[in-house]
């Protein structure tokens, strides 16, 4: 009974994550859709049979689907590029087939760019009403005998780079020793006014993480305790930009290491994970569980512009093709294309579900 309600906790968990990121998301597509005029047909959360719903004034139909793992934006004409059939002079004007380039750009684009929005605003919330954390990149404490009291570090050591790589935070020191996955790093250390440099092999431990077993590189220091400040709105819009930004950056370094063989696949999360960590979150509190969504609502909004067909990013592509040959791509193409794309999102959404099954047992 006991394990039945954990399930039925974590799968509602992931059920509110997910429906606020994809409202999000089909909100940017519906609302850019509307100022451009064009008819929206069905705002849907989650697939399959509709189980609520209702149409307003325009026209459109909002439903929840039965199954609820994602959603669409359903706009009138999008279909034509494929299926090639004519739209009626009298209705051309509300198809989305029929807009200018750019206006289909802007439409497209304004999913990703919503999720984008949503996390600035959901920092500078954060950062407002509770506060922003800081934590200087100063050593507190080291640890006898650990990789950083080998290399001579000592207590109020302040960590300048790694690799040459900024570090602007304490938590940045753990992020550059465990993205980059290497034996041995530099570290430019700032003591007494006097810089040096000290070459520091990590070592790996088992931690929990959230209920999870993750084999981290540590080096055995620790920070003073963390300074928390709260900024007024326009300021925390401007700190949440810059959090947007490191996140995507972040992300992409990730995947760049990931690629090149130097990451681990165990780091990718598909929905069993997210599900996991929803729950966790959840019950962490409600902090921790709106910085996840924030969190995730921006990785959907940067995953979401990468060139596969499928995904916005993959449609920008063909619309940027468009511009320059001058027409749009011939409908056999784009079906072959989008073919491809699809086999690809359900390969990696195979993978990655396999991938959490495998590690549900360290759960």
């Amino acid at each position: 009974m006991e394990i039945l309600t954990s399930i039925i906790f974590y799968f509602s968990s992931f059920i509110i994550v997910l429906s606020i990121i994809v409202f999000v998301h089909e909100f940017g597509h519906y609302y850019v859709a509307v100022l451009n005029k064009v008819k929206v047909e069905t705002f849907s959360i989650g697939f399959g049979k509709e189980i609520l719903g209702w149409k307003d004034k325009r026209g459109t139909r909002w439903k929840i689907g039965m199954l609820p793992f994602g959603g669409y934006v359903k706009m009138f004409g999008e279909e034509n590029f494929s299926t090639g059939k004519k739209i009626p002079s009298n209705l051309a004007k509300y198809a989305f087939s029929s807009k200018r380039i750019y206006q289909r750009f802007l439409i497209v684009l304004a999913g990703p760019l919503a999720n984008f929005i949503f996390g600035i605003i959901g920092f500078a919330f954060i950062y407002s009403f509770i506060g922003k954390t800081y934590l200087p990149p100063i050593i507190n404490t080291v640890e006898n005998n650990s990789p950083a009291f080998i290399a001579g570090l000592i207590k109020d050591d302040e960590i300048i780079k790694i690799d040459n790589n900024t570090i602007k935070s304490f938590n940045d020191i753990g992020t550059a020793i465990n993205l980059y996955k290497k034996k041995t790093y530099t570290f430019e250390v700032l003591r007494n006014n006097e810089i040096f440099n000290k070459d520091i092999s990590p070592i790996f431990v088992t931690e929990d993480f959230y209920g999870q077993e993750r084999k981290i590189a540590r080096i055995g220091i620790s920070s003073y305790e963390p300074i928390i400040k709260k900024h007024h709105f326009l300021e925390s819009l401007y700190l949440g930009t810059q959090s947007t930004y490191q996140i995507c950056s972040l992300t992409l370094k990730a995947l760049h290491q990931m690629i090149i063989g130097k990451g681990s696949i165990d780091d990718l999360g598909g929905p069993v994970k997210i599900a996991h960590f929803s729950g966790k979150m959840l019950e962490q509190g409600l902090l921790s569980f709106a910085n996840l969504i924030i969190l995730l609502s921006i990785s959907i909004g940067l995953i979401n512009l990468f060139p596969i067909p499928m995904l916005d990013g993959g449609h920008l592509v063909l619309y940027v093709i468009e511009i320059f040959i001058g027409k749009p791509i011939e409908k056999n193409i784009q079906e072959k294309i989008f073919k491809i794309g699809f086999a690809i999102i359900i390969t990696l959404a195979v993978l990655l579900t396999y991938n959490d099954i495998i590690n549900l047992f360290k759960f």
